[in-house]
């Protein structure tokens, strides 16, 4: 077989998705409601230009317990080192900690920056203040893909004044009824909606897996969040 024949036949490479956590943050009511977001850099291939939340792949750091932490008993550990990464990368994105004040202020703590972040906030990375929003996995035919869980946190548990970074761009609250964010990804969409829905109490289905079959959309059920109740 020559080598255009075998290049006709070759079925192109799948990338594997990567384990990755992001945060929706919301405080407000009504027309008031407002979203902690930032805007991708121009220059950059991944999405840009497009309005995000916080968020980014699993580092090792995530996957064990902080000295700063508390609360996440009820989490397996897949959904709770996702809860760390998405509150590391929260800081790391957008200059804020979300949790609970405890005893660390003033303590730095050697070692990894997220817990020296908390430790001098005086605030404790509080993985029950987190609400479990869904899960989302990259479509195949994409350079780069992710394994994402989301979740929700009210604006009562954000600490500090949120910053723009090399990753995000005019970062803050935005005001999101009165003045919709564009351009926002499908996913992005259908995650923000869904943490509206649980935080007004009107949600009534189970955490869905937003994923792509032949091209098209599907919604269907987040296994890993029935087994963790």
């Amino acid at each position: 077989m020559d080598d255009f024949a075998e290049g006709i036949r070759a079925k192109p490479a799948v990338v594997r998705p990567r384990d990755a956590a992001s945060l929706i943050m919301l405080r407000g009511h009504g027309d008031d409601l407002e979203l902690l977001a930032g805007r991708r850099p121009g220059h950059v291939k991944f999405m840009p230009g497009v309005w995000v939340f916080p968020g980014g792949v699993i580092e090792p750091v995530d996957r064990r317990r902080w000295r700063v932490e508390e609360g996440g008993a009820q989490l397996p550990a897949r959904l709770a080192q996702s809860a760390r990464g998405a509150l590391r990368e929260t800081w790391e994105e957008v200059g804020v900690v979300v949790g609970r004040p405890g005893p660390t202020a003033g303590a730095p703590l050697p070692g990894e920056a997220i817990e020296d972040a908390y430790a001098r906030l005086g605030v404790l990375a509080s993985l029950d203040v987190l609400t479990y929003v869904g899960r989302a996995i990259t479509p195949t035919p994409v350079f780069r893909r992710f394994n994402t869980r989301f979740f929700l946190a009210d604006g009562e548990a954000v600490f500090g004044d949120p910053v723009s970074s090399d990753e995000l761009e005019d970062v803050g609250w935005h005001p999101i009824r009165r003045r919709p964010l564009v351009p926002f990804r499908d996913v992005t969409q259908f995650m923000l909606a869904r943490a509206i829905a649980l935080r007004e109490g009107t949600a009534v289905t189970a955490a869905p897996l937003f994923y792509t079959v032949r091209g098209k959309r599907r919604v269907g059920v987040c296994r890993e969040a029935i087994l963790d109740l």
